[in-house]
Parts: structure tokens; sequence; C-alpha cells
């Protein structure tokens, strides 16, 4: 491109940037683009609210028992050789573990060979709502353990989920296990205390 053509171009799109500017206010910076006070004003708060403070250890876990017990349904994610699997499954919460009752298939395979798991849990009210403080939901990081028929803890297990034991006898699946390392809340409510939104709980003696 001819000098005096790139110096001509130059020009018509400069003149266009200071037509735009007059006609629609915004504040330049070092001559990078910077939110006008009329979009700031259109942001929520929940937002542009900015805070770190951390809940106290013990408050955040009877949080997190508190969400567990009021929720029933789960996504769990195992893995085999990279490849990863996501699975709905139901789940009953004691304290900050989980257990699910297992049906045979790939994600008990899947945990025989690999037992690094991660666990999936929102309030499904959030989904549908336009209230964003109603978002809320935990991410979990930890490892599985299968408990069969005739292993320790498998009558306790199964009976969080108040069905007979009698059904047991002719069932041919495992109940999972899931202890946690790390559980990240989520709770975008928990900036009007003047919290951070995401918390997270680490197992004690990591």
């Amino acid at each position: 491109m001819a000098p005096a053509v790139y110096k001509k171009l130059l020009r018509i799109v400069r003149n266009f940037e200071d037509l735009y500017e007059k006609k629609f206010p915004v504040i330049y910076k070092k001559r990078g683009k910077v939110m006008s006070e009329h979009e700031k004003s259109d942001v929520p708060e929940i937002f542009t609210k900015k805070v770190s403070r951390q809940l106290a250890p013990k408050e955040l876990e009877e949080r997190i028992q508190q969400f567990l017990a009021s929720r029933r349904l789960c996504v769990l994610s195992t893995c085999r050789d990279n490849i990863p699997r996501s699975t709905p499954i139901l789940f009953c919460s004691k304290g900050v573990t989980l257990y699910m009752a297992g049906e045979p298939g790939l994600k008990l395979g899947n945990i025989n060979l690999n037992p690094r798991v991660s666990v999936g849990i929102f309030d499904p009210k959030s989904e549908f709502s336009d209230d964003l403080h109603d978002i809320t939901g935990l991410q979990i990081s930890g490892h599985a353990r299968l408990i069969g028929k005739q292993d320790p803890g498998f009558v306790d297990a199964f009976s969080l989920f108040g069905r007979p034991q009698a059904w047991s006898e002719h069932w041919f699946g495992k109940m999972i296990e899931v202890i946690p390392d790390k559980i990240e809340l989520l709770s975008m409510a928990l900036k009007l205390d003047d919290y951070a939104a995401r918390q997270i709980w680490i197992r004690p003696g990591i």
C-alpha cells in the first residue's frame, strides 16, 4: 500500500474513532476502552463486589453438610485410560461423606482401576431463577471405595436410602463411598454477608 493511501486511511479511522467517542461517551485509559458509567450501572453489584473473606472452618463444614442433606442427585465423574465418564446418580450423605448405590457398569470398573473421582452437585432452583443469589453448588474432589455385601459398612450405607435390608439380597451392585479431599462451595448469596462466593474446604490431615 502506498504511504499516501495508508495515511489517508489512518486519518479516516482516527476521525471515525473521535466521532464514535463523542456520540457514545466512554472512558479511555491508555487508548484502551473502559466500561462507561452507564454500562457500569447496568451490571449487578453481585458481579462487581470484590470480597475474599473466608468462613470459619467449622461454619463452612456445617453449611456444606446442610447443602448435602438437602440434595439427592449428583453427577459422579470417574476416569479410565484418560477417558472420563460422568454419571447422574442418587446419593445420601453422612457428614461430608457421600454414599451411592452403584449398579453394575463402567463407573464401578473405573473406580476399581482409578479411585480418584469428582462429584458435582447444584441447587436446581438456580437453573430457572432470575435471582443471581440463588446460584449455589458444590464441586467435590476425592477418592471412592466400593463396598460389597460382604464388606464392613455395607449394611449402614444401604440403610441410608431407607430401603428394606432384604432388598439387598437381590441386588448385584455395590455401594460407592466417596470421601472428599477437597470441597468447593459456590454460593453467590454469601456476598450479601461480605464473604467470598467461593469457599474451599480441605479434609483435615491432607
